[in-house]
């Protein structure tokens, strides 16, 4: 001991600069299996060894590394491959040297496997769904509604659901989609019914299927709507010009329609 003593005296008198001095203090330390303290900065930051430790989303806090591997690997080395350090109060702030110990993965989680077994097991309780009206036995957590995902999903369709009334024979359903009519047998019931249409180029009345938006008696006849044309008056210039029916043309020209759009900026405040 009086041995130690002395190589200590004689390490910290031949210190010149203050790295010698922090690298000669670690020394002493790992001999004498002393650690340095721990500094806490604040509730989720804590310095060791030069480096800040950030607490993340678990209970350890991190730099590069965890702090309680890297206390290890500053006393006893690297870490082996497989292996983990454990705590062995399980409390994850006392990082001390001599609260912990290296085991195997396996081994680990095995440890921390048998302490829940002896955590008390949630206490059941029953309750009825509020959709199939069927009892079930569940932990008592504040959602036991529904006994499956089955009956929740049920519910959640029922709630987005609306009143609608069927076009075939009038009486009213519950939908959470654009459908119209209320079952299968009033859909074939509508593509049966039929009315009378009138045709918008020929005038000729034709006959046709109440659910089809058909307009024309004709394929002829459509294609002949398309090829329809009327005078219009050009929002800018007042000047008419022709064009199809079916478009929405405004302008008789891009230039016109460029112009007008210049004035309408311009005006804008």
């Amino acid at each position: 001991m009086k041995n130690k003593e002395e190589i200590f005296k004689l390490l910290r008198e031949s210190v010149e600069t203050p790295q010698e001095s922090f690298v000669v203090k670690e020394m002493i330390r790992k001999v004498e299996g002393t650690m340095p303290p721990i500094e806490t900065v604040s509730d989720t930051q804590k310095k060791f060894g030069g480096l800040k430790f950030y607490k993340g989303v678990g209970k350890n806090f991190c730099c590069t590394i965890s702090i309680h591997r890297f206390i290890w690997t500053y006393f006893n080395g690297e870490i082996p491959e497989g292996f983990d350090v454990h705590h062995r109060d399980f409390n994850h702030d006392n990082n001390d040297i001599t609260n912990l110990e290296l085991v195997t993965k396996d081994e680990h989680k095995k440890i921390h496997a048998a302490i829940k077994s002896k955590r008390k097991p949630d206490k059941k309780s029953k309750f009825t769904c509020a959709v199939c009206g069927r009892e079930y036995e569940a932990a008592n957590r504040g959602n036991n509604t529904y006994c499956s995902p089955k009956c929740k999903k049920i519910a959640e369709r029922a709630c987005a659901a609306e009143m609608k009334i069927c076009e075939v024979c009038g009486k009213e359903f519950s939908t959470s989609d654009d459908a119209r009519f209320c079952s299968r047998k009033c859909v074939g019931e509508s593509l049966k019914r039929q009315e009378v249409k009138t045709c918008p180029v020929c005038g000729k009345t034709f006959s046709d299927v109440v659910s089809k938006h058909r307009k024309h008696c004709s394929p002829e006849c459509a294609a002949a709507a398309l090829r329809r044309r009327e005078i219009r008056a050009c929002l800018h210039c007042g000047k008419d010009f022709s064009v199809q029916i079916n478009r929405t043309q405004k302008f008789c020209s891009r230039e016109c329609f460029y112009e007008h759009r210049r004035e309408t900026q311009r005006m804008r405040p």
